[in-house]
């Protein structure tokens, strides 16, 4: 339903996760010359680095395809996923112990709509990452297909997902020291072990399957199928997987949130 400009869905105020969404690129725009680093300069060396460091190392994989040509566009949906579990972990984490969520919900949002706009934001610095490193990967000649367009998909979905992993985290933590560990245990084994860096099928029988229902990997196989414009049934499987895996972590993120905040 709509009122005053106001659109209400299923309780949310949309409008009120616009403006949440909207403070952070202000905030962002102040600082753009240090968000290059971040957005940019950073994932782009690591990219470089391994496609003309390793890549002179391991010639070719899965059938012939040059490593840097394979690895391109799980890099850059693993830099996606750094981005978005920063921005709803830590950055989260800090707006809490500031007090700057005390001050918004003085105001009329609720706890849901600052966790929508927080992972709204999360999502979008996925995509801005996304844009920038896919970019040098194209000037690189790593990326070529024209399909290439289609790896936003798999930031967006990474975002959501990710960046709701991130929000349990900043909702559970006291300090910093436990806050760290969303690093350890989950960003550093997705970035290494959901075939950003290698075929899957080249782990251990044991390790392959818990490497496929990891959050990350559909997201790379996804960004894999539009890099290379090959695209099959399980890459949607792989969307479903993760719009599913957003529909339960998310409302649990909202809920810890929520005691963490007002209660």
């Amino acid at each position: 339903m709509t009122t005053q400009d106001t659109i209400i869905v299923a309780g949310v105020r949309w409008r009120s996760v616009q403006a949440l969404w909207l403070r952070h690129a202000v905030a962002l725009r102040r600082i753009w010359k240090v968000a290059t680093t971040w957005y940019l300069i950073e994932p782009a060396i690591g990219l470089a680095a391994v496609g003309f460091g390793i890549g002179r190392l391991v010639e070719e994989v899965e059938g012939g395809m040059r490593y840097a040509v394979f690895v391109t566009p799980g890099i850059i949906i693993a830099s996606a996923m750094i981005h978005a579990i920063f921005e709803c972990s830590w950055g989260v984490f800090y707006r809490i112990t500031g007090g700057f969520y005390e001050t918004v919900l003085t105001a009329p949002v609720t706890v849901t709509e600052l966790a929508l706009g927080d992972v709204a934001w999360a999502t979008t610095r996925a995509v801005l990452t996304t844009v920038s490193v896919g970019a040098v990967a194209v000037v690189f000649g790593w990326i070529t297909s024209p399909w290439a367009v289609g790896m936003l998909l798999a930031a967006i979905l990474v975002g959501m997902e990710i960046g709701a992993i991130g929000l349990i985290f900043a909702a559970l933590s006291s300090n910093t020291h436990t806050l760290s560990l969303v690093f350890t245990v989950v960003a550093t084994p997705l970035y290494f072990f959901s075939g950003s860096f290698f075929p899957i099928a080249v782990l251990p029988d044991i390790l392959e399957p818990l490497a496929w229902v990891l959050p990350l990997t559909p997201g790379v196989h996804i960004a894999q199928g539009f890099a290379r414009g090959q695209l099959a049934l399980t890459h949607l499987w792989s969307a479903l997987y993760m719009m599913g895996l957003t529909a339960v972590i998310l409302p649990i993120a909202i809920r810890l949130l929520k005691r963490r905040l007002v209660t």
